[in-house]
């Protein structure tokens, strides 16, 4: 099968070059076989000289060959002895390999191949969605993760499915809308990309600016899957967070350090930010509610189920949750109570791929090139190691403290607003002064608490029913006051004071 004068896509290029370069063996991940073999099998056109192209699998051996289809069916030292042997120039395929990459014969064959491919024009391309290689091969094998979709082949792809739908239909809205409807699908597989088209194109009938919710809806029920990344809408504003005046002013200057006016000023694309203090004091809420003030997509890391192993190997969770996260930037990574995840790492410290991963995870955090921007929240600031706090890692690390008297007013108004009450100053100043101590959480639980008592005695909310509930609360501030001392002694000249 050959195709020619169609363009090489950008990744294909890539692989093209390490193929020429000589490398005999590539491992390439990708989840996407049907558009990985469409660019692979273009590309063994492309090359010079032009190369035979194989695939095989241990079910159907290879797709064809000189005595016909089949070859080393069942028979994976077969499939590598195939490739040894064939003596003309040529791309041998070798579908989902990694499940014999702990056999000894195999990795020996493997590297009997590495020797004998090299200089003969030759390769054999392992090509699955898992990584695994052993200590032994890490030299031999050259590893290559091919990228998702781009918004260039997001727009082929939607307009060969609203060709399929209605040949006449076109995109509607300005171009500006579209892409960025185009941005939302980054981060899916080109096949899920066509099914979230035609099944918005049955719904609605057209694709336009409009179907972005239905894309995101989407998006989360397939990042639902991957066990360890998910997709939050973010639909709070930061009018919805009381006080953090600090951060909220730093979060605006740093929204415009996205553009590429700040590149040509000069400036770094923002790295990330820590914010640490004390639980239900709103640092889960600040972060959903920036994702929504920069209008970027964003996604929560449960660095627990990678470290545990829950989602499969650490390694490879890792890696999945990285490549995911870059195909959606611009994007934000929350990872909420990170010290959880660290301190697993911490009680498995003797492994030693266990603290490569964590040290790749630090590399990446301080040298990615694509603008993720780390948002990262702590109660427990002590269970953090140093290294992962330092300059570099994050732009600012800021604390976010017991809210105070305006900031509590303005707590009080905002949930009260939220459930359409309304009170005057000089109630919802009485109110703050009486919660004097609690946590942005804790009030929202006693105005929660006053109305279900009201609701029950069939009666309006009253300013006595918040008085009574916050009576009878023990606030946060009282039960865990030594570890609130701590953490605030640590904050006085470690962090930036949200507020």
């Amino acid at each position: 099968m050959k195709v020619t004068n169609l363009p090489l896509p950008e990744p294909a290029q890539n692989v093209k070059l390490y193929i020429e370069a000589g490398y005999p063996i590539l491992y390439l991940l990708s989840w996407e076989e049907k558009r990985v073999e469409g660019h692979l099998c273009l590309l063994s056109a492309a090359l010079k000289p032009e190369r035979s192209y194989y695939t095989w699998t241990l079910t159907e051996g290879y797709s064809d060959g000189p005595d016909g289809a089949g070859a080393a069916k069942n028979d994976a030292l077969a499939a590598i002895d195939f490739a040894i042997e064939y003596e003309s120039p040529a791309l041998f395929i070798l579908k989902d390999f990694h499940h014999y990459m702990d056999d000894i014969a195999i990795d020996r064959r493997l590297r009997d191949a590495y020797q004998a491919l090299q200089n003969t024009e030759k390769t054999i391309l392992i090509f699955s969605p898992i990584m695994r290689i052993p200590s032994e091969l890490e030299k031999e094998i050259a590893v290559i993760d091919y990228p998702l979709p781009d918004e260039e082949e997001i727009e082929e792809i939607i307009k060969g499915e609203i060709k399929l739908h209605n040949p006449k239909m076109k995109f509607s809205g300005d171009r500006g809308a579209i892409a960025a409807l185009f941005r939302t699908f980054l981060g899916l597989t080109a096949d899920e990309i066509a099914l979230v088209a035609r099944k918005i194109l049955l719904r609605h009938d057209k694709v336009d600016a409009a179907a972005m919710e239905d894309v995101i809806e989407e998006k989360r029920l397939i990042l639902r899957k991957s066990e360890i990344l998910e997709f939050i809408p973010t639909n709070i504003r930061m009018a919805h967070v009381g006080g953090l005046n600090n951060f909220k002013r730093w979060a605006k200057i740093r929204a415009m350090g996205f553009t590429d006016k700040a590149r040509a000023f000069g400036l770094p694309i923002p790295k990330g930010v820590l914010i640490t203090g004390i639980s239900g004091c709103g640092k889960s809420l600040v972060i959903q509610a920036l994702a929504n003030m920069w209008h970027l997509p964003l996604l929560r890391l449960d660095m627990g189920r990678v470290f545990s192993g829950f989602a499969g190997t650490p390694e490879e969770s890792l890696r999945r949750a990285i490549l995911t996260v870059e195909a959606v930037a611009p994007s934000i990574l929350w990872i909420d109570e990170i010290e959880m995840g660290v301190s697993v790492f911490s009680d498995s410290v003797e492994s030693g791929s266990t603290a490569r991963i964590f040290a790749s995870f630090l590399t990446w955090m301080q040298e990615k090139k694509k603008p993720v921007f780390i948002a990262a929240t702590a109660n427990d600031i002590d269970r953090l190691p140093p290294e992962m706090i330092r300059k570099g890692r994050f732009d600012e690390v800021f604390f976010v403290d017991l809210p105070n008297q305006t900031e509590r007013e303005e707590v009080f108004r905002i949930h009260l607003e939220m459930r359409g009450k309304k009170a005057s100053d000089v109630s919802i100043q009485g109110l703050a002064k009486s919660a004097a101590g609690y946590t942005g959480a804790e009030i929202e639980q006693a105005l929660v608490t006053a109305m279900f008592e009201a609701f029950a005695a069939k009666r309006e909310l009253e300013i006595s029913d918040i008085y009574r509930s916050l009576g009878n609360m023990v606030p946060l501030s009282v039960t865990m006051k030594e570890q609130i001392t701590k953490t605030k002694r640590w904050a006085d000249n470690r962090a930036v004071r949200a507020t």
